[in-house]
C-alpha cells in the first residue's frame, strides 16, 4: 500500500476511474469487492487498487488487500470522499480497481465442435448485458458477442450485473450485427434467432452441433434482416395472457435448453459405446 493518502477530488486518479467507468478508455472499472476479488482470483493486471479509508475494517475488503499486498500489486488509499468521486456506483463499496480486460478474436472461441456463443443485438440494458454473460458462463458457453449498439460488457454496470463472469468468459465486439452472423457462420455456427413468433418450440428444436443464439433488444426483439439470416428462429412457449420475457432470461432458457440436449446426447453416446 503507498504511503500517501489522496485526499483531491481533483486528483488524475479520480478521472481515470471515472473515465473507465464510461468506457472512454482501455482500463475497465471492477467495483467493490466481489469483482476485485475474483480478478486477483483470475490473475488479471490490475494498474491499481483503489481503497476508500476505512474500509479495510470489513473482512473481505482487509483480507482483498492483504492478499494484493502479498502479490506485489498497487493499493492506493483514499479519502471516502474521493472515492465516492471515483466510483460511479450510488452506495460505493469502498474498494474498487482499475483492470486491463481485453476483447477477443471470435475465430479463438468459435471455432470448436461445441462452440456455443452468445450474440446480444442492440441490448441497450447494461444490466441485462451482464446478466446474458453470467447465464452464458453458467450453461457452458464459450463466448459472448456484443453487436448492433449492445451496452459495453465492460462498462462498470454490466460488469456488476456479470458478477465476475466478464472475467472468465471470451467475450468479442463487432459493429454491425450482419458483419458478426457472416463470421460465425463461415466458422460452421448454426445461427439461432429468438423471437417471440418463432417457427419453432423452443422444447422441440433440435440444438446439436455448434451454435449461436442470437437475441435482440428489449421490446423490438431482433432485426428483420438478422433474423433473416437465421438456420432457426425459435419461440419460447408461454402461458397466455404473457407474450415476452425479460431478454437475459430468455436468452438464459435457450441456453440451458442447448446444455440439456447435449447433456442427455453425450449420456446416450456414452450408453451406446458401453454396450
Amino acid at each position: 500500500m503507498t504511503d500517501t493518502t489522496i485526499t483531491s477530488r481533483r486528483h488524475p486518479l479520480v478521472a481515470r476511474c471515472r473515465d473507465a467507468a464510461d468506457g472512454h478508455t482501455d482500463d475497465v472499472l471492477l467495483d467493490g469487492p466481489h469483482l476485485v476479488a475474483d480478478a486477483i482470483d483470475a490473475g488479471l493486471a490490475l494498474p491499481v487498487i483503489v481503497l476508500a479509508e476505512g474500509a479495510d475494517t470489513r473482512p473481505d475488503i482487509a483480507a482483498i488487500v492483504r492478499r494484493a499486498e502479498q502479490q506485489g500489486r498497487l493499493v492506493q488509499r483514499v479519502t471516502p470522499a474521493v472515492f465516492d468521486a471515483a466510483s460511479p456506483a450510488r452506495t460505493p463499496a469502498g474498494i474498487l480497481a482499475l483492470a486491463t480486460l481485453a476483447m477477443r478474436d471470435v475465430s479463438h472461441f468459435a471455432m470448436t465442435s461445441q462452440a456455443l456463443l452468445t450474440v446480444a443485438v442492440g441490448i441497450q440494458d447494461p444490466g441485462n448485458v451482464g446478466m446474458l454473460i453470467r447465464s452464458s458462463e453458467a450453461a457452458g458457453a464459450t463466448g459472448l458477442v456484443a453487436t448492433g449498439g449492445t451496452a459495453h460488457p465492460f462498462g462498470w454496470k454490466a460488469l456488476r450485473g456479470a458478477m465476475g463472469s466478464s472475467l472468465r468468459l471470451p467475450v468479442a465486439r463487432i459493429a454491425d450485427a450482419r458483419d458478426a452472423l457472416r463470421t460465425l457462420h463461415a466458422h460452421g455456427l448454426r445461427l439461432v434467432a429468438l423471437a417471440a413468433d418463432g417457427d419453432v418450440d423452443l422444447y422441440q428444436a433440435d440444438l446439436h452441433g455448434p451454435l449461436a443464439v442470437c437475441a435482440g433488444a428489449e421490446g423490438a426483439g431482433l432485426p428483420d434482416d438478422v433474423r433473416a439470416m437465421a438456420d432457426l428462429q425459435i419461440r419460447i412457449p408461454m402461458r397466455p395472457p404473457v407474450e415476452s420475457l425479460n431478454v437475459g432470461v430468455a436468452a438464459s432458457l435457450v441456453l440451458f435448453e442447448v446444455a440439456r440436449q447435449r447433456r442427455n446426447r453425450g449420456s446416450r453416446e456414452s450408453g451406446v459405446a458401453s454396450e
